[in-house]
């Protein structure tokens, strides 16, 4: 087994080493930030050029080529099967193949222009095409590479140490040894770029106050303030080298080693492992229903609940797959497919608020708050300072949550949305607050200068972090800033032009230290918030121990019914949601067997000689004790009825009817997925009350342990360094679990999980909650999964895949060279970590397209899209599985009233040849150029702002001809002329947030969207491609929440599988609207 996941590990190391270092973002980023760049070409004019950038500070880009270099090497390498590869293989190699310049190393310049082999960078990518062209795909490891980035590292120490300036012929020097470390020197006509650093990062140097002391700063001593807000490249530990081109070349490695200890990572074991789990599948009637009706028991459901309003319940399936992680063992993964629209948020809300009340109940049950603490302290080593920390006590740790994803913005947002108050009841607003004025002041944080809050938020239950911007940001709440030295002495300060002071002091946003100091005398008491969590928990438990008496008596019912029908045949089957009207038909039955047993009675004669009437009259006997004792049997029938009514009355909580919940009638399918058993809004009160009390509760301890704790001050320090030095040498599980007690939610890319989570082991942490794990390749959860005790994995299969660079006959040698047979199961350009997860969950349903596989819990209820657009995504890619419960204002219906400007949702059939090789029509192109304009005159919003829209297109091609239109300004002059609006003032960031590929828009959601298909009829490959499988016109579509407007030629994309389905369905529902485009968007040209 061991041996098979080395192999695995291995396979997807040498994929990681083909990556590319996109080196045209950062020279992008430098210029817009007005930062100097030098290119330095290898010509005549190098010497000179390179004099402008001697003695300055910067990063010094080595060896810039074109990555198209390596395509080509590549495309060498697998000349010999370049016959196998499809014409769709062609394709979405072309669509998928990086682009523009990359390097072979990356070197940062200190001040005066010196710098040494610590301070390089260097990527994998030309190491391994040398490796590559020489054909020695076992050179292909970590071993080897490690070994020769040591050897370089060894000759930029000797190179640099003797210089002192890095002058030109040290600069070729360092150019020599790159080409000799990787065996290879692309002609590329490029020595060098070099982005030189303004002083102080270009920021107007920031006074200190004079006075400061231990109790009033946190310590800055040996944080790492260099470097952009966003990391392109990994902070390797000790002297490895930092590599730029994977994040995840050392987490594979590690993995290797982990996985042989004597206690390897369990939950990364079971995601390597060769052979899927065996399956319950949820859609089976009846084994399949039962065993979701079962786990939705009262017995089985969780206590906490994020606390929105009561009367939100949570899906059928939401509930199950939150009752089923309440019970997920450790070193296990939970598989949840989630389509678009289907309540995936609010699924991960509630299992963090399940977490949050779990760990409240170990809190309440220690007889004091030191009993939270182990005694003992460990040193955290940061920097140049060592921390003495209390440790946590066991119990309380394994609560740990990290939301992790390739996605940066959905993580990031997650977090920034969580301590939102208006995702919480109004009733709780005024009360419900956790460190509110520290998440108050991080809030602020995030937005543009002046300090403002987007949002009133109530409480810092999560920490948007990962890149190092991000966690700068955090830290911050655990310093003071001021508006001079005067304001708050001992503090650090801003100048008045960076921070709105007013706003700030308005909206009661506070730094830790200045709210731990001010609740010194109102904090509640640690004995009184467990008493308040005690109480609310026992409110809650009495009530959920009603609906397990009301679920026992239906059990009962349900095994006694037989017996019952044969006493009453006229009664029904037993109906959960009717029991009233089944005891009135019982009470009716039982006056008509009492009155049977008196008749026979009086055949019997007196009480004192009935014993002897079962052998004098034996009829008149049998009929009065058959009447008897079906009448009570009935009576205590009654009874249960009696009071399961009346618990089901207090609570009217939604009980299972007996249907199909899979294959059922769509009625009635609709109205058991829509609701989920047992849960109400009466429950969901006291649940709500719970999570406040528990948030209470944290907060006490946290204080108490702060105001009571000797030298608990070092700890907080030790919190603030942890994000913003270098990874701690020791004490780190110590520190982020105090972390964590602090902020139960940390959500981070996985780029960012090796250098944020340095020092962690094995099962440090308690949860990962994988978010968009369809998007990520299955090598990108390695790091993460194996420091997770537990994993949930939230995607959809049917969503755009990862992208993946590499040519698809590259990945096929390097999967033969290290798996064989068994490439397929683990080739990255056909798998996700989705995928992976979906195969070793035990629970799940079959694929809506490809019925020999599985999915892990799906989601069925949607509530984004409106139709067109939900019953598209509904029919190509999920079978008709989900259900819609969009609630549109203009009635009953999923349909939208048509657009002002822009009519219904349709297919505006636009054709014209496209231009060269391209896929660009210009045609379609003009079309939705005119149909921006329309909107852009008819815009509310201020002058120079564009409306809420997306263009999107399959094709880069298509994308670039879209961006060189929309981008030129003297055609928006035109085009304006005579209307009174000038061209967008924000054209350009609103051309790079909103005109893109379908891979780039994955998790975006806009009112509008148009979708540009492009092609003529010399591209059917590509077309083709995109029309092969579900999921790119699937994703397109689900971008939309109200109107969808396809732009393409209907005769040619019209053919096309899925696509054939869009253009039927678009056409019926702009009928059905009735209104057209205005006729200068006409649906035809």
């Amino acid at each position: 087994m061991t041996c098979d996941m080395d192999a695995v590990l291995d396979y997807w190391h040498s994929v990681e080493f083909f990556n590319s270092y996109d080196l045209d973002d950062q020279l992008d980023h430098a210029r817009d930030r007005r930062q100097t760049t030098i290119c330095v070409h290898a010509d005549s004019t190098a010497r000179d050029s390179w004099e402008a950038a001697v003695g300055q500070a910067g990063d010094l880009y080595l060896v810039p080529f074109d990555v198209s270099i390596a395509t080509r090497l590549i495309d060498e390498h697998v000349a010999a099967r370049a016959a196998e590869r499809t014409v769709i293989e062609r394709v979405r190699d072309e669509e998928m193949a990086p682009e523009g310049l990359t390097c072979f190393a990356k070197l940062t310049i200190g001040a005066g222009g010196r710098s040494a082999g610590d301070k390089l960078s260097v990527s994998a990518l030309p190491w391994a095409l040398g490796r590559l062209r020489d054909g020695e795909l076992s050179d292909l490891s970590a071993e080897a590479f490690e070994a020769d980035a040591a050897m370089l590292k060894r000759d930029f120490d000797a190179l640099l140490g003797n210089a002192a300036e890095i002058d030109f012929d040290v600069l070729s020097a360092m150019v020599d040894r790159l080409h000799a470390w990787a065996g290879l020197a692309p002609r590329s006509g490029l020595l060098a770029y070099m982005v030189i650093k303004p002083a102080n990062n270009g920021r107007p140097a920031q006074p200190r106050a004079a006075l400061r002391t231990d109790d009033d700063a946190t310590p800055q001593a040996g944080l790492d303030e260099a470097g952009a807000d966003g990391d392109t490249e990994e902070e390797a530990a000790g002297s490895d080298l930092p590599i730029l081109n994977s994040f995840y070349v050392r987490d594979l490695a590690d993995a290797r080693r982990w996985l042989k200890s004597a206690a390897p990572p369990r939950a990364l074991r079971a995601y390597l492992a060769s052979h899927d789990a065996s399956k319950i599948d949820l859609d089976e009637y009846p084994a399949g229903q039962r065993e979701i009706v079962d786990t939705l028991r009262p017995a089985n459901g969780i206590a906490g609940r994020w606390p929105s309003a009561p009367r939100h319940v949570q899906s059928l399936m939401q509930q199950y797959s939150l009752n089923r992680m309440k019970t997920l063992p450790v070193g296990e993964i939970l598989a949840v497919n989630g389509p678009p629209g289907t309540g995936k948020t609010t699924l991960l809300r509630d299992l963090i608020a399940h977490l949050l009340v779990e760990r409240a109940n170990v809190l309440a049950a220690l007889p004091h708050w030191r009993d939270g603490l182990t005694g003992e302290r460990v040193e955290a080593e940061i920097g140049r300072k060592t921390y003495p920390l209390p440790v946590l006590a066991p119990a309380l740790t394994g609560f740990e949550i990290v939301v992790a994803s390739t996605n940066n913005v959905a993580v990031e947002n997650l977090s920034l949305e969580l301590p939102q108050s208006r995702h919480v009841d109004e009733r709780l607003r005024d009360r419900l607050s956790y460190f509110g004025p520290v998440a108050t002041k991080y809030a602020g944080s995030h937005a543009s200068k002046p300090w403002k809050l987007e949002e009133p938020v109530w409480g810092l239950v999560a920490a948007a972090l990962g890149k190092r911007a991000n966690r700068r940001l955090f830290s911050n709440v655990f310093n003071h800033y001021a508006a001079t030295p005067n304001d708050k002495p001992g503090d650090r300060f801003l100048r008045n032009d960076e921070v709105d002071f007013d706003s700030w002091d308005a909206k009661g946003a506070m730094t830790y230290w200045r709210y731990w100091r001010e609740q010194g005398n109102v904090r509640v008491p640690f004995r009184t918030a467990q008493l308040r969590f005690q109480s609310a928990h026992e409110a809650f438990e009495a009530a959920r121990r009603e609906l397990e008496r009301l679920d026992a008596r239906l059990i009962a019912l349900e095994a006694i019914w037989t017996q019952v029908v044969e006493h009453c045949p006229e009664v029904a089957p037993l109906s959960r949601s009717n029991l009233e009207k089944q005891r009135a038909r019982l009470e009716s039955r039982i006056a008509r067997l009492d009155r049977d047993a008196l008749h026979f009675e009086r055949r019997l004669g007196p009480s004192w000689i009935r014993w002897a009437s079962k052998w004098i009259r034996r009829d008149a006997y049998r009929g009065w004790r058959t009447a008897t004792e079906a009448a009570h049997l009935l009576r205590n029938v009654c009874d249960d009825l009696d009071e399961a009514e009346q618990i089901r009355a207090k609570y009217r909580v939604p009980l299972w009817s007996g249907v199909d919940l899979a294959h059922g009638e769509e009625t009635e399918r609709a109205s058991s997925q829509k609701h989920a058993f047992w849960q109400c809004e009466a429950l969901n009160t006291l649940r709500n009350e719970l999570f406040a009390s528990a948030m209470t509760l944290h907060e006490a301890f946290f204080l108490n342990v702060h105001a009571e704790q000797p030298r608990f001050n070092d700890l907080v320090f030790a919190l603030s360094n942890l994000l913003l030095s270098r990874p701690p040498a020791s004490g780190a599980k110590a520190l982020w679990q105090w972390f964590f007690m602090l902020t139960p939610v940390v959500s981070s890319t996985f780029a960012s999980v090796r250098q944020q989570f340095a020092g962690l082991g094995p099962e440090d942490l308690g949860w990962l909650v994988i978010d968009e794990a369809g998007q990520a390749v299955p090598q990108a959860a390695v790091g993460a999964m194996m420091r997770a005790q537990r994993v949930v994995a939230v995607g959809d299969p049917l969503q755009i895949p990862p992208v993946v660079t590499q040519s698809t006959q590259l990945l096929a040698n390097l999967g033969e060279h290290w798996l064989a047979t068994r490439r397929a199961r683990f080739a990255v350009n056909y798998h996700s970590v989705q995928s992976f997860a979906d195969r070793i969950c035990a629970f799940g349903v079959r694929h809506p397209t490809m019925s020999e596989q599985f999915v892990g819990i799906p989601l069925i209820v949607h509530r984004r899209c409106h139709d067109p657009m939900f019953e598209i995504a509904n029919t190509i890619a999920y079978g008709g599985r989900m259900l819609h419960e969009k609630k549109v204002k203009a009635g009953d219906s999923h349909l939208p009233a048509p657009h002002p400007v822009l009519g219904a949702s349709d297919w505006w059939d636009i054709r014209g040849p496209s231009a060269d090789e391209s896929k660009y029509v210009a045609q379609q192109g003009m079309r939705v150029f005119d149909a921006l304009v329309s909107l852009y005159r008819q815009t509310e919003q201020a002058d120079g702002v564009m409306p809420d829209a997306f263009v999107i297109t399959p094709f880069r091609h298509v994308k670039r001809g879209l961006v060189d239109l929309l981008r030129d300004r003297a055609r928006w002059e035109q085009a304006l002329n005579g209307s009174g609006k000038h061209p967008p003032a924000d054209l350009s960031k609103w051309i790079r947030t909103c005109v893109g590929t379908v891979h780039t828009f994955q998790g975006k959601e806009s009112d509008v969207v148009f979708f540009v298909l492009g092609c003529d009829a010399r591209h059917e490959g590509a077309m083709d491609w995109a029309s092969v499988e579900p999921n790119l016109l699937n994703v397109a579509v689900t971008r939309a929440r109200k109107y969808l407007y396809v732009v393409g030629d209907r005769t040619l994309w019209g053919q096309k599988r899925h696509f054939d389905v869009a253009l039927r369905l678009l056409t019926r529902h702009a009928q059905q609207a009735g209104v057209q485009a205005p006729a200068s968007l006409g649906r035809t040209a």
